[in-house]
């Protein structure tokens, strides 16, 4: 595991309430790099973690208290990379996991049976880029590599009998944004390769209480998810590729959900590449998708769900979306789907499953 780290912070309670004022700023590059060679075998299992993050918060309250608070995450270093790299030509393992993730900003919040009530501000300048690579000659099992890219994201999750009010601002404006993940394999059992790129995110979910999230999120930064696989015989593979300008999600398996979101994606641009190549074997499943601006509210229709919704989306950039598949010899099964979007947003009352 190689970790790299401008500013971290943690401010929780067990029992009670806890009032959070924090202000994290970081200027000087973030690098993080790994590098791994292997002659035959690394054993049974083999795993990569790489990370590089600007800003770092997180805070937790359980018991019933209320958690409140103002956060401020700025990062205006030139970079934000995580690069890995693992080298094996000649290798040969069962499993296989690499996992390398650039963030400029991250805030976590989590509530059990408590409420949140929280002003963010979080805004980015750097270029962040994640970039993965990864050379095996055989793996017979599973081989999972990911690759995450992000300017600012919030993770909010509640469970119980909880309620959050999450007032977010979030604006990326580094030159590129960035996941990317090259694969090549000789034989694979189960494969996936997968590139995340996101300006700015919001992932907040809830039980039980009340759910509302006032968002602005600004994205000019050039976003870029690139997924390449190569595998000379393959049992299933699948690549992926996603890229997003800006995307809010707001779910509650409670009564209300109120969204106030807007979102400005600039004329940077947004694209999404996923390909495979092989030469026989069984199942491929490609795909990529690119979108301006995301907006998704769930509220329960079993807990007397409402839901209230203001939602402006502004995309002014080109949003680009391309999936390759191509095989030599042949295959059982093979499919591609590539899905750009400038603007989309769903909002839903339903049964949760």
């Amino acid at each position: 595991m190689t970790t790299a780290t401008g500013n971290s912070f943690v401010g929780s309670v067990v029992t009670g309430s806890v009032d959070v004022e924090s202000t994290q700023t970081v200027s000087g590059n973030l690098s993080a790099s790994t590098t791994v060679n292997i002659d035959q075998t690394p054993g049974p299992t083999y795993e990569s973690t790489t990370a590089a993050t600007g800003n770092s918060g997180d805070s937790v309250i359980s018991g019933g208290g209320l958690l409140s608070g103002n956060m401020t995450q700025t990062t205006t270093s030139a970079t934000v990379d995580a690069e890995s790299q693992t080298n094996g030509t000649n290798a040969f393992t069962t499993d296989a996991a690499q996992t390398v993730q650039a963030v400029a900003n991250g805030q976590q919040y989590g509530a059990t049976d408590s409420s949140v009530d929280v002003n963010l501000t979080q805004s980015n300048s750097s270029t962040v880029t994640a970039n993965g690579g990864a050379v095996f000659n055989f793996i017979a099992d599973q081989g999972v590599f990911n690759a995450t890219g992000a300017g600012n994201d919030l993770t909010a999750t509640a469970a119980g009998d909880s309620a959050q009010n999450l007032d977010v601002s979030q604006t990326n404006t580094g030159g590129v944004t960035q996941g990317a993940m090259f694969v090549n394999l000789g034989n694979a059992e189960v494969s996936s390769t997968s590139a995340v790129a996101t300006g700015n995110d919001i992932d907040a979910s809830n039980t039980e209480g009340a759910l509302f999230v006032t968002d602005t999120q600004n994205n000019q930064s050039f976003v870029n998810a690139q997924a390449v696989e190569t595998s000379f015989e393959f049992g299933g593979a699948t690549v992926q590729a996603e890229g997003v300008g800006n995307s809010v999600v707001a779910a509650n398996i409670g009564p209300t959900v109120g969204l106030d979101n807007t979102q400005v994606n600039g004329p940077s641009g947004v694209d999404a590449t996923a390909s495979f190549q092989g030469n026989n074997g069984f199942d491929v499943a490609a795909s990529s998708s690119a979108t301006g601006n995301s907006a998704t509210g769930f509220a329960c229709s079993q807990c007397g769900g409402v839901m209230s919704v203001y939602n402006s989306q502004s995309n002014s950039g080109g949003v680009s979306a391309t999936t390759d598949v191509a095989i030599t010899a042949g295959a059982r099964s093979t499919a591609g789907v590539a899905t750009a979007v400038g603007n989309t947003a769903t909002f839903y009352v339903s049964k949760p499953n």
